[in-house]
């Protein structure tokens, strides 16, 4: 089956999840439709009315979000989930393109070299002409099994139940997500002109001005630029203060497009958006309940103020973590995908609020390094997802007697959070054991 037929079937089962959606709604207690859909509907009408989307009370995203789904007031109520449906097939499109970029790149600077040392020993025509061929050619025919094996990576993102679920319940992370990966699109491109840094850079700004979350990969893809081992700290310094025009050209387009929109948003909607789309996320706190390890410390402390001190502790293990994960994987751009990869995954499990639509996040770019891990072996491929899901499974029980039927089962949930948290750190370890990161380069 060919790969348009996949994106044809994958969008299929999204629109019966949406019209499935609406069914639940009308039904059940227990809603289909995130909560967050309907208050970004609602910030929308406020924007319909030419008034803040911030007008409507939790409404905590950029406006651009509300600007999004206002056909949701105008054409149908469900408009919104079709959207973000739409950005989440276009994940799985550039989960291919970014991989076969990769491999094609890969290919020819192997071939490059090869040719180099014949060409050194023979100054044949032919070696030479075939040589500049290489070299100028961004189209290199790659074997079915490497074509093949990028279809396969996006049909993990495609056909995942738990991204398609987030996206038709009418979350909006995916766009971000999209985005990330249009940055790393053009990041990976084999040009490597300061153009393709410069949109690279627009499409990264774009990202974090709506989520914050892609701030942690900044240095990565700054360092990716420059594409040489930095073995001290010296080293990085240098690099970050003396940077070459790539890195430029990568930092303008992140400054432009960031200021950009925060300066028009800034002017149209004064300091509450500020507040409310990026500071408030800062210093946000669940007292419900979710997923993260602080949660039961947030509850237990809801009524007093969070010190300097404690926010400090609170960030510094996943600062220091994302810090050695960038030094460690960000230097090389056959290795940023893994870094990003993992990353994500430590600012989701270590951040003071978890939510389920958080996964995306870094499940959007685990695609990308699923090709190293060959030598994972089928009970580790078995294991580490069954432990997540299991490890989710003990946390929603608890949290739905907590919602739905009123008992009091914080405890529990903070038990879970505990088990769900080293759960995570625990298959990080071992992806990051099995990473082979050797079979990035090797072409046969």
């Amino acid at each position: 089956m060919s790969f348009k037929k996949h994106l044809i079937i994958s969008t299929v089962i999204r629109v019966f999840l949406i019209y499935y959606g609406e069914v639940q709604d009308s039904l059940s207690d227990v809603q289909y439709t995130d909560v967050d859909y309907r208050v970004v509907t609602d910030g929308a009408d406020h924007v319909l009315a030419l008034g803040s989307p911030f007008k409507r009370h939790t409404y905590r995203y950029t406006p651009l979000l509300a600007y999004l789904v206002l056909p949701n007031l105008l054409l149908h109520p469900s408009f919104g989930k079709f959207a973000f449906s739409l950005f989440d097939i276009l994940i799985g499109v550039l989960i291919k393109w970014i991989l076969l970029n990769c491999y094609r790149s890969n290919k020819i600077s192997i071939e490059t070299k090869l040719l180099k040392l014949e060409t050194l020993n023979n100054r044949n025509k032919y070696l030479i002409k075939r040589k500049n061929e290489i070299l100028n050619s961004n189209n290199e025919a790659l074997p079915p099994k490497y074509i093949r094996m990028a279809e396969l990576s996006a049909y993990c993102w495609l056909y995942n139940p738990l991204t398609m679920i987030i996206a038709t319940r009418g979350n909006g992370d995916c766009v971000s997500c999209s985005l990330v990966l249009l940055s790393l699109y053009f990041l990976l491109k084999n040009e490597q002109t300061n153009v393709q840094h410069f949109i690279a850079g627009l499409f990264l700004g774009l990202s974090i001005h709506f989520r914050l979350y892609p701030i942690g990969f900044s240095l990565a893809f700054y360092l990716a630029t420059q594409n040489r081992t930095l073995e001290k700290w010296q080293d990085i310094v240098r690099s970050i203060v003396h940077p070459n025009g790539r890195q430029v050209a990568l930092v303008v387009g992140t400054i432009v497009a960031l200021t950009a929109t925060t300066a028009l948003f800034y002017w149209l909607y004064g300091y509450q958006f500020l507040y409310e789309s990026m500071l408030y996320h800062l210093v946000r706190k669940d007292t419900r309940h979710n997923f993260s390890l602080y949660f039961y410390l947030q509850y237990l402390s809801s009524t007093f103020d969070v010190t300097i001190l404690e926010k400090i502790l609170t960030f510094l293990p996943q600062l220091i973590l994302i810090l050695m994960l960038t030094v460690r994987y960000g230097q090389h751009r056959q290795t940023l995908t893994f870094g990003l990869f993992s990353i994500a995954f430590v600012m989701v499990t270590y951040n003071p609020v978890v939510t389920s639509q958080y996964f995306v996040w870094f499940l959007s770019l685990l695609p990308l390094c699923v090709k190293n891990f060959r030598n994972i072996g089928v009970r580790k491929a078995v294991f580490i997802p069954v432990m997540w899901f299991i490890s989710q499974g003990g946390w929603l029980l608890p949290a739905y007697l907590l919602e739905f039927k009123g008992w009091n089962t914080f405890e529990f949930i903070w038990i879970q959070s505990i088990v769900f948290f080293f759960s995570n750190v625990l298959i990080l370890q071992m992806l990051i054991s099995n990473y082979d990161i050797a079979y990035n380069y090797k072409i046969d």
